[in-house]
């Protein structure tokens, strides 16, 4: 947590569709341009001198990257200046995809969600960030643009290192996508912070989890847990764990055991490594029993 000082002296630009934002981004140098969504982390960094651009560029007035909808093949698209207020209240997300609405609604206070977009919060490639764990457990995709052209991304992939991301200097994420979940299918979102809604995530997990009806059994589950690495990741050895049993304090606490194996938690002024290591313990067994609970009452596609 470095001191705040002054904003650094920068060039800003408002551009009013996608097109002129590529064409502001061609051919700037890695940390020579930024781009500014919702500005609630990339401000705070600027004035730690973390970030240090020579040109900002503002997103605000881009409206063509402010929508949610449902597709024709039931997907779900984001824009990715969609607030997390409107992510969170949007009745599509409410309705099937329950588990984004649950994680964006726990960010920050009322006047925090107004302003912060989902593509800040993707991009922004912090390992506390609340939406990429439940984005990822659900297998969302995202479309990064240039000048070049657009292509398409796990999210899963995006996180190659801590505070990085798979983008290439003048590309942007424009769109996140994700594809509609299947029957008996539920997710769930839980984390811990020092203080109710306002602080940083100390541990974060989601668990997306789809039940064989007729058996009772897990058939398939995607665990994600945030601030526990580097970068945001799938407990796929937990997983493994989980499909094919039936849910039991048993399975769970062996599930808890083997993401605990798999995470590599810091110890930092917020929380100790073995503190965070207890808190993944306890939030794995709750968030796939949550899921569970949710999946079993899901007689169509809910997550």
């Amino acid at each position: 947590m470095g001191y705040l000082r002054r904003l650094p002296k920068f060039e800003f630009f408002r551009p009013d569709t996608v097109d002129e934002v590529r064409a502001l981004m061609a051919g700037a140098a890695e940390g020579e341009t930024m781009l500014l969504a919702g500005g609630t982390d990339a401000i705070l960094q600027m004035r730690r001198r973390e970030r240090t651009p020579r040109c900002v560029v503002g997103l605000k007035s881009v409206a063509e990257l402010d929508f949610v909808r449902e597709e024709s093949d039931g997907s779900l698209a984001i824009g990715a200046m969609t607030s997390l207020h409107d992510l969170a209240t949007a009745p599509v997300v409410r309705r099937s995809y329950g588990v984004i609405a649950e994680a964006a609604g726990q960010i920050g206070g009322r006047e925090l969600r107004n302003v912060a977009t989902i593509g800040g919060n993707v991009a922004g490639a912090l390992p506390c960030a609340d939406l990429p764990p439940s984005l990822i457990a659900l297998g969302a995709r995202l479309k990064l643009s240039s000048s070049g052209g657009d292509r398409w991304l796990p999210l899963e992939e995006f996180y190659p290192a801590l505070s990085q991301t798979a983008a290439v200097p003048g590309e942007l994420v424009t769109e996140i996508r994700v594809a509609r979940p299947a029957p008996f299918t539920a997710g769930a979102y839980l984390k811990y912070h020092d203080r109710h809604s306002m602080d940083m995530t100390v541990v974060g997990a989601s668990a997306v989890v789809t039940l064989d009806a007729p058996r009772g059994t897990i058939q398939d589950v995607r665990l994600t847990l945030a601030n526990c690495a580097p970068t945001t990741f799938r407990a796929r050895g937990a997983e493994a764990v989980l499909r094919g049993r039936r849910l039991g304090d048993g399975v769970l606490a062996q599930t808890a055991e083997v993401a605990c194996r798999e995470a590599s938690p810091r110890s930092s002024w917020r929380a100790s490594r073995d503190y965070r290591l207890q808190l993944i313990r306890t939030l794995t067994r709750r968030v796939i029993a949550a899921a569970c609970e949710k999946a079993s009452d899901a007689t169509g596609a809910q997550a």
